[in-house]
């Protein structure tokens, strides 16, 4: 394939461009989840009452610690994945449909197991809650919240298969065309693939797990860049008509 076939018009430029900010969002987002750990002690509360006394302690911290960066930023694959697809549709309009579904099915379905505003209330309640039995009733609301977090549990997995097998599917793609070079296309392979490995060997043996999910972080970051610097190129696309392949 020797031309470049894909959107070209202005709202698909203005789509590309707000992609590549939004890559510049996620890698933004990756640092500053490694600062939150590193320098954060305590990390994600175990148990009720200690998820209770650190949002006494210090709002905002406890905000930080049970992910609340993470629930700002994730929708936004919305417009991430739904930029890639539109680059690619042209091309492979089946597999990029299939693809945007299960990224965007797996995003919806991380909303949708967001229980932190729950959580927050539960708190607000059990510090104002004068009976101990009441206090109980919400520590064991809290619990269940705490155990069906939208990282560990059933729907957590589901997202994650569905997120990374999308975006597996576009890295595909992105070989196959000239629309995106070569090396984004191997780093989102293993990017995803590593990912996608790590959920299906957690199920079975987690302690292999780390190891595919350490190698995974830092190819986000490259692949992050990669995409970012294709999409800013293919905004401008219009002023050349044709975008230069490197």
């Amino acid at each position: 394939m020797n031309d470049l076939n894909y959107p070209k018009d202005k709202p698909s430029r203005i789509l590309y461009k707000a992609g590549g900010w939004t890559s510049i969002l996620f890698l933004v987002y990756s640092f500053v989840s490694i600062l939150i750990l590193v320098f954060l002690d305590g990390g994600y509360p175990e148990t009720a009452k200690e998820c209770f006394d650190m949002i006494q302690a210090n709002r905002f911290v406890a905000l930080l610690q049970l992910d609340i960066v993470s629930v700002i930023v994730i929708p936004f694959y919305y417009l991430l994945f739904f930029s890639i697809y539109r680059a690619l549709k042209n091309d492979h309009e089946l597999l990029a449909k299939i693809a945007l579904f299960c990224t965007l099915a797996g995003v919806t379905i991380f909303i949708a197991g967001v229980n932190l505003v729950s959580i927050l209330i539960i708190n607000d309640k059990y510090h104002m809650a004068a009976s101990p039995e009441v206090r109980q009733q919400l520590l064991a609301a809290c619990e269940g919240m705490l155990a069906s977090d939208m990282w560990i549990n059933t729907g957590a997995i589901i997202r994650g298969i569905l997120i990374e097998a999308g975006a597996l599917i576009f890295s595909i793609l992105m070989l196959k065309t000239l629309i995106f070079n070569k090396v984004t296309g191997w780093v989102g392979v293993l990017t995803h693939g590593f990912d996608l490995s790590s959920i299906f060997i957690g199920l079975f043996y987690p302690p292999i797990k780390d190891i595919f999910t350490m190698v995974a972080g830092p190819l986000y970051l490259v692949w992050f860049i990669l995409i970012g610097i294709r999409l800013f190129k293919l905004a401008r696309t219009n002023e050349i008509q044709e975008v230069s392949y490197k």
